[in-house]
This record gives C-alpha cells, structure tokens and sequence, in this order.
C-alpha cells in the first residue's frame, strides 16, 4: 500500500507542474498580445521613468544657477549627466567673486576647456565682480579669447596702460594656446588684472583693444612675436605707443593722438582712420610726418583726407623730417582706402597729390562720410602738391585698375574727380564702381570714369 500512494503522489506532483507551465505559457502570450495591441503602453512607462527627473526639467535660467554654485571643474562635469545638461554646459557659467579673482577664474575657465570640453569649438563665461562689474568670457576655435568688461560707471577715471607681451616666457599649456585676444572696455579698476593676464600669453600673436573708456595713454612693448594690433573707439586717449619688430597689421579707428610707432620693417597693412579730426590742438605736423613715414613700405593703406589738407610749416621739411631724407615714397602699396568729408576741388588735389607719391597703385577706394573732420585751415596747403612734384619719378599712375566711390550724394563731384584722374594721374582709363548712398542701402554700378 505504502509504494502505491508514493506512486500516485509523484503523478501529481508532476501533473501539478505541468498544469503550472501552462499558465506560465498562457500569461506571457496574453502579455505580447497585449503589448502588441496597445504599443503606448511599455512606452508611457518609460516616459513616467524619464518625469521622474524633475531637476531636469527644470527652466534654463534655474539650471545656470545650480551650475554657478558648483565649483567650476565639477560645474563642466554635469556636462555628462545628460544631453539636457550637455547643452547648458555649453552655453554659459555664471561665476560671483572679486576683482582680484579675475586672473585666477578666467585661468581656471581655460583650463577646464582644455581638458573636459572635447568639441574645443565655443564657450563662455559670466563673471560679476565688486557691485557693478560683469566680465564676459568667450572662447572660440581652442585659441581665440574675448573679454569683455561692463561698469557701470558714469565718469570713468583716466589711467594709462603698460603692456609687456610675452614677458612671461613659461606657462600653461591653455594659456599658452591663445594667439588672439579682443580686449573690450578694460577701465582703471580691471587694467592691472589684464595687464597680467596678457603677460602670460606666450605665443599670443594678435591684439585688440576697444572702447577704453579714460584710457589716455596707451604703451605696447611686444617684442617679436606680435603680428597684429588693432585700436578701436578709445575716445580719451591722447598718446600711444608701440614697439613691435614684426607687427604686420595695425588698425586705428578714433582721435588723432601722438604717435610714436618704432621701427616696424614688415608692416604691411595699415588703418589709420582719423576722421574724427586730432586729438591736440595745435595740431603737430611733425608727428604726422613721423607716422607717415612709419607706414611708408605698407602695402595696404587706409588714410583719413584731412591729414594731407594740414598746412605743414615751412621749417619742417627742411629740418630734415622728409624732404631732408627724401625716402617718403610708398613704392609697396596696392591699394588705397581713402576717407574723407567731401570731394571738392582742394581735397580732389590733395589726393592727386598723394596718389603720385604711389607709383605701383592699383586699386583705389574713396569713401565720403560727411561727419567726419575736415580741419579748420584758413589756408590751402601747397606742401603735398610741392613735395609729389618734387619727389615723384613719374608723374602718371600705370597699374591703377579700379577706383571705388561709395557715399558720394553729388553726381557732379564724381564728374569732377573722374576728369582731374584721367587729366593729372592716371595712364589708362581705370574701371570705376560707384556705390552712392540711398535710403540707407548701397546700390553699385560700374561705370567709366566720364
């Protein structure tokens, strides 16, 4: 009897089991039959996971602010998290401290882009120090860095500015990757800073300086490594100075101040934009003589008229400034950006003047901008005239191509100038494109000059 209930309990023990795997079967068949007709479902359960985070879905403005409070290394990190904070990562930190800090934050913002921010594309930073000051930071392309300074300050203080380039010879590796540097608004509260910063750029290569407001006088000794330098809209500034052995471009825009430019043999592309007229009155011929000759072997040339409508005195050439010399011949230049007020006929003669002291011109670009100066002469000025008569060996232009007019509202001052070209000037007829102002839009043509 013993054995036999043994036997009947394993049949049913392994009934039992049978009948288990079956409806194990049948549940997982209705469970795909069920997903198959109503798909939303596995995928609105995977929605509610992602709601879940809700940090995340927080706004961008709130985002910032959790990102400001970390330290800067860990703030880069979140960059990780997710694609939602991928994005902000690359957008924007917001930093607070002080100004003393500047260095060490716009230093500690290089490096983490160096090391964490792989796309090395673009970047920047918020930085607000003492009360009122805000410092935006951009980089771009692993060697281009912007700052850009805010104050609110309604009589900005005067200061000069000392800048050594390269006078620290070892750095960083990511402060040594900058080769530009646009510097816009440094005042007297940051120029220490900067000027600091600056030194560190071992291979720094270009320099932009703009909208100094109080920047009076203006030092550069940037030794051999500097190839271009561009100064922009600083309208307190009175004097400037520059030592740089291998400068190839140099960018002026504002008042005419003093000038000492040293010795700059590769010089090639030169904006001395003066139209707001001298920066000093009386006015020093003598120094405009000198910065001319800075500019001598350029091959580009942008020139405010007005500067060859000074009279010059009568002493001074004979002092030995030019005439004593007799080098002042731009025997390189290409082109010829001209900017003037009008084109009447003293100014038309001025240019004439010019024009003949550039014997290899080719192209020639004159824009009227009747804001700009025109200097209070009692008296028209035969220095040019007498000097190109003197010095030029020939007294026609052979290689002058193409002659652009833009701003010019008169079509009888283009008549005029296009009869005084081909009279005194040039050879062979150039093409002349014509740009005149109308409603605020260019409208070009080519044309004849008559």
């Amino acid at each position: 009897m013993g054995k036999r209930l043994r036997k009947k309990k394993k049949k049913n023990n392994k009934k039992k089991k049978k009948r288990k795997k079956k409806q194990n079967q049948n549940e997982n068949k209705n469970c795909f039959n069920s997903e198959t007709q109503n798909p939303t479902r596995s995928r609105n359960s995977v929605v509610e996971d992602k709601k879940e985070d809700l940090i995340s879905r927080l706004p961008d403005e709130i985002l910032f602010c959790i990102i400001s409070l970390l330290p800067t290394k860990s703030a880069a990190q979140t960059r990780s998290l997710s694609t939602r904070w991928r994005n902000l990562w690359s957008k924007a930190l917001m930093l607070h401290g002080r100004t003393e800090q500047i260095l060490q934050v716009i230093t500690g913002f290089l490096d983490d882009f160096e090391e964490l921010d792989l796309l090395k594309q673009f970047r920047w930073l918020q930085y607000q120090f003492s009360q009122n000051g805000i410092l935006l930071a951009r980089i771009q392309d692993q060697k281009e860095l912007h700052l850009d300074f805010h104050e609110n300050q309604e009589t900005p203080k005067n200061f000069d500015w000392h800048l050594k380039l390269h006078s620290i010879k070892q750095s960083n590796f990511s402060l040594s990757a900058i080769k530009v540097l646009c510097l816009t608004s440094v005042s007297s509260l940051t120029k220490e800073t900067v000027s600091s910063l600056i030194s560190r750029f071992s291979f720094l290569e270009s320099l932009e300086i703009v909208e100094c407001k109080g920047l009076k006088s203006l030092r550069i000794e940037a030794g051999s490594k500097l190839r271009s330098l561009t100064v922009l809209d600083c309208p307190q500034l009175d004097e400037v100075y520059v030592f740089s052995y291998n400068l190839q471009n140099f960018q002026f825009r504002g008042w005419l101040p003093w000038f000492w430019i040293k010795y700059v043999p590769y010089l090639e592309d030169a904006m001395l934009d003066f139209r707001e007229g001298p920066a000093h009155y009386p006015f020093s011929c003598e120094n405009l003589l000198t910065l001319l000759l800075a500019v001598a072997n350029v091959k580009i040339l942008t020139l405010s008229g007005w500067l060859l409508e000074v009279p010059v005195p009568r002493w001074l050439p004979t002092a030995g400034v030019i005439l004593g010399r007799g080098d002042f011949v731009l025997n390189n230049l290409k082109e010829l950006w001209w900017i003037d007020s009008s084109m009447e006929k003293q100014k038309i003669e001025a240019l004439g003047s010019f024009l003949k002291l550039c014997p290899h011109l080719e192209k020639l670009f004159i824009t009227i901008d009747p804001t700009s100066d025109c200097y209070p002469s009692k008296e028209q000025s035969r220095f040019w005239i007498e000097y190109s008569s003197k010095v030029a060996s020939n007294t026609r232009l052979f290689h002058l191509r193409m002659v652009k007019m833009e701003g010019f509202t008169n079509p009888e001052d283009e008549k005029l100038l296009g009869e005084y070209l081909l009279e005194k000037v040039v050879s062979t007829e150039p093409i002349m494109i014509t740009a005149p102002k109308e409603d605020g839009c260019s409208k070009n043509c080519t044309q004849q000059l008559v």
